[in-house]
């Protein structure tokens, strides 16, 4: 398994600071044992958190979160934790030192590394770009639940899929009140990945509790709701979702 020091550095994940920032997202999925689970985030709270915080220091990332996903597929042994590592720029950055690491000698540093790599019994990564969105993530400590929505869009209708995101479904979001964030992602690359999609939008909450609410109502759709959400169907499939919650976020 590829060490997961090198693999941190080597992408990126890109939310939007300011409207003329080119954003990008990477979103780099780790499978852990479930009997590892409580060492390996030791391992993140004194190494790596310590590690992206002095990236941000640097101008390398301009922040870092990490997230766990709830929803499991069935007979899933493992917890899968989903990092997203936030710039705007995908030329990476350079390492920081090892003595900027307060309390961190390079020994145990490279001892972190190499426990923080067997963890991991699975990997692999989503490298998208963020066409639009709203929420307080892009400036700061994203709210505590997201759920991702892994799309998957004819290429000869992509245009027409993000012009009825951003136009149409957005401001509905955003007018609802219910999610207090969203956002629309173009996968540009990924790595690892054994389910095809080309896009994906992110749903979030302020609780589980709101999001199941959300979930649990069954309400009549509106003739211009059943439009449009016919319409979108005849663009997309909506290949399977993932409910997130938020562990550490660092800005």
């Amino acid at each position: 398994m590829k060490n997961y020091f090198l693999i941190i550095m080597s992408f990126c994940f890109v939310i939007s600071i300011n409207a003329q920032d080119k954003l990008y997202v990477n979103l780099w999925y780790g499978k852990v044992k479930n009997e590892n689970v409580e060492k390996h985030l030791e391992l993140e709270e004194k190494f790596y958190s310590k590690y992206h915080k002095e990236r941000i220091k640097n101008g390398d990332i301009v922040g870092w979160d990490m997230w766990q996903i709830v929803n499991p597929a069935p007979n899933d042994m493992t917890t899968t934790f989903v990092y997203a590592h936030l710039t705007t720029s995908l030329s990476g950055g350079n390492n920081p030192s090892i003595d900027k690491l307060e309390g961190i000698s390079a020994g145990d540093w490279r001892a972190a590394q190499i426990q923080t790599s067997r963890n991991y019994v699975r990997n692999y990564q989503v490298l998208v770009s963020l066409k639009g969105g709203y929420g307080p993530q892009a400036n700061g400590t994203p709210p505590p639940v997201v759920v991702l929505n892994y799309m998957d869009v004819k290429p000869y209708k992509a245009a027409e899929y993000e012009k009825m995101e951003l136009e149409t479904f957005m401001p509905t979001h955003k007018e609802s009140g219910l999610r207090k964030g969203w956002g629309l992602h173009k996968v540009l690359n990924h790595y690892g990945s054994d389910q095809g999609f080309n896009y994906i939008t992110a749903d979030f909450y302020d609780s589980l509790e709101t999001l199941y609410n959300s979930i649990d109502q069954t309400n009549p759709l509106g003739d211009d709701q059943l439009k449009n959400s016919q319409a979108m169907d005849e663009i997309r499939d909506l290949k399977r979702a993932h409910i997130m919650t938020l562990v550490r976020s660092i800005r």
